[in-house]
């Protein structure tokens, strides 16, 4: 059975969480999409079931066998897998409005409905920028986002740029770090990044400062081939390779999703 390394909720796995994608998809969209979607679902499976009506088979139909598909999914990395899956719930969910605005009952309450849900996604879409990338909405506010999810819903490399140029403001040309891309972006960037799970069980040169990636600060991203001490790590030290950071406060968090800690402050 194969899978991918994440990280769900607090808890870790190679082979994935049946109930992942949902809970990913809860977590990922704005409230106001995520509501209109669940009463589009509803309303449609409605139609299908007490009226007979076969029209609305051709959205829910596509939109339910693709979501029971990724549910067997053993790769848990990105709620990206399930984005086929928007095309039918933004269909629906349009169908749904238009509906209540062609209803002379309701035809208000559709046009009212249909302008607050609108407003609503757009102040999100505000409100997230530019840092769309880890965004979770208000479900995701008891714990740091990456508690809840990994590797590409928490960061991707994108806001390299900004931890370059923030660490060459104040002088620095060398970080230690583990990031999406660390060493594969950043050099480009003017900051030579020194690789702290790196696999050979050695501790690169201190630097001022300590970079470190949403995912990596999860755990599930942390290179399943390391050692200590000159042999492999448990499961359980892996995960937890940069636990000491998780309970200090970065000197700056960029996007969302590279977390910045002075070294030598507490």
């Amino acid at each position: 059975m194969s899978g991918h390394p994440a990280g769900f909720l607090g808890m870790y796995s190679s082979t994935g969480w049946w109930y992942y994608f949902p809970v990913a998809f809860t977590l990922k969209t704005t409230v106001p999409f995520l509501s209109l979607s669940l009463i589009a679902l509803g309303w449609a499976a409605f139609h299908v079931i007490k009226k007979r009506d076969a029209n609305h088979l051709w959205m829910l139909g596509p939109f339910v066998l693709y979501t029971l598909f990724v549910l067997l999914s053993h790769i848990d990395i990105g709620v990206r897998y399930y984005l086929p899956a928007y095309s039918f719930l933004f269909i629906l969910g349009g169908a749904l409005l238009a509906s209540l605005l062609k209803s002379r009952r309701v035809a208000r309450v559709g046009i009212v409905a249909a302008i607050a849900l609108m407003c609503w996604i757009g102040i999100e879409a505000v409100r997230a920028f530019p840092n769309h990338m880890s965004y979770m909405n208000q479900l995701a506010s008891r714990h740091p986002h990456w508690w809840y999810l990994s590797d590409s819903n928490v960061e991707w490399g994108d806001d390299v740029p900004a931890l370059a140029a923030y660490l060459r403001a104040r002088g620095e040309t060398r970080v230690r770090a583990n990031f999406l891309g660390d060493f594969i972006i950043l050099h480009h960037y003017g900051v030579t990044p020194l690789t702290m799970a790196n696999g050979t069980g050695e501790e690169p040169e201190q630097t001022r400062y300590v970079a470190i990636g949403a995912s990596y600060l999860n755990g599930s991203t942390v290179p399943e081939v390391l050692t200590l001490e000159g042999r492999p790590v448990t499961e359980s030290e892996r995960v937890n390779f940069f636990d000491k950071y998780r309970h200090r406060t970065p000197e700056a968090v960029f996007g969302g999703s590279i977390y910045l800690y002075r070294e030598g402050d507490r």
